[in-house]
């Protein structure tokens, strides 16, 4: 399955995955703005069908995406690559946790200092709200180097049936992380596994502009009829409609990479990271501002309001960090590598 590679070399980019990554990131914004807005107000608006119908490959095609590139260091030395995939998302993950639970728990850090650091202990074991995702790669990196000397038709039959199983109700745990690991981990070892097959289908696409289209057309119909019947949560079809998403996605990033159009998510894809561990915050003033003050009286439009904010500003606060000593909020500082660092810094790509 892997005929096609992609191009070689640490610093070359692949300009259909960042624009991928782009799309995925902001409907992970738009997902968690719809969703408080609502709570907040009882309604979303229009953008209510805009999640539903990205719900089955909204998070598919970023664990999808995650595998990528996994091919190019997965037999790398051990501790170089428990450094690179384990410790730098242990560190993003543990940092902005902390931050958060600062943030939203300050109480509780000045009233019961013991008690918050339980709360950021139990957290590592069960993730939840927003930086769980950032969990999952450390785990997903290290459960694949793991087993990558194991069939990889096997693996990839097993995390199959453990998706259609979990979705389907037949299994389920106490276990956010497990249920987590269940739902998507398919996605993350395809990606590895069937990364020269992404990489060609993307490259045909590219190809066949026409076709390409006309595939997305149809596509983007049967999603929205499956979505709308909620067909898509039926066991066996969330695992097809995840990755006919998720292929779908990487086409339209290939179709504004080869057509140079859409820069703006080609860059949000670039600092993907910086945007996840920080939407979050100004996410939640703007709901609250717009939700009580209805100066937007259109919900739909409240909400894509707030997406551009807050999209925008943990871009703008990282442009405005980037040379200070704060930057090691998205920069890996060479303390927190294992063994002699060979650079000062790694960035906090995913």
């Amino acid at each position: 399955m892997n005929t096609h590679t992609a191009p070689k070399g640490t610093a070359s980019r692949v300009e259909w995955v960042d624009y991928s990554k782009g799309i995925c990131i902001l409907l992970v914004v738009l997902f968690h703005t719809v969703n408080h807005y609502t709570e907040a107000t009882g309604s979303a608006g229009w953008m209510q069908a805009v999640i539903d119908f990205s719900k089955p490959f909204r998070m598919p095609d970023f664990f999808l995406i995650s595998g990528l590139f996994l091919a190019r260091t997965i037999n790398a030395p051990l501790r170089d690559y428990i450094d690179r995939k384990v410790v730098h998302f242990a560190y993003f993950y543990l940092l902005w946790l902390a931050i958060t639970f600062a943030i939203t728990d300050y109480d509780v850090l000045l009233s019961d200092p013991a008690r918050w650091v339980g709360m950021i202990g139990w957290n590592i074991l069960q993730p939840v709200g927003t930086l769980w995702f950032v969990h999952m790669l450390a785990v997903f990196y290290l459960t694949t180097r793991i087993v990558r000397r194991a069939p990889k038709w096997a693996v990839f039959l097993i995390a199959a049936a453990l998706q259609i199983a979990h979705q389907g109700g037949w299994i389920d745990t106490p276990s956010y992380a497990l249920n987590r690991a269940m739902d998507y981990y398919v996605f993350f070892f395809l990606g590895y596994w069937a990364h020269g097959a992404v990489f060609a289908f993307v490259e045909r696409s590219q190809a066949f502009r026409l076709a390409t289209i006309g595939g997305l057309a149809l596509w983007a119909a049967l999603e929205w009829i499956l979505t709308s019947n909620n067909i898509a949560a039926l066991p066996g079809v969330g695992l097809i409609l995840g990755v006919a998403g998720a292929l779908a996605v990487a086409s339209v990033g290939g179709q504004l990479a080869q057509l140079e159009l859409g820069r703006f998510l080609r860059y949000c894809g670039r600092n993907s990271i910086v945007i996840y561990l920080t939407f979050f915050f100004p996410m939640m003033v703007l709901v609250r501002a717009l939700a009580k003050t209805q100066i937007v009286p259109d919900a739909g439009w409240a909400c894509f309001l707030i997406l551009v904010a807050s999209a925008a500003s943990p871009l703008a606060f990282h442009a405005l960090i980037r040379n200070t000593p704060l930057n090691l909020l998205y920069v890996r500082p060479g303390w927190a590598r294992l063994g002699a660092p060979r650079e000062r810094l790694t960035p906090a790509t995913a």
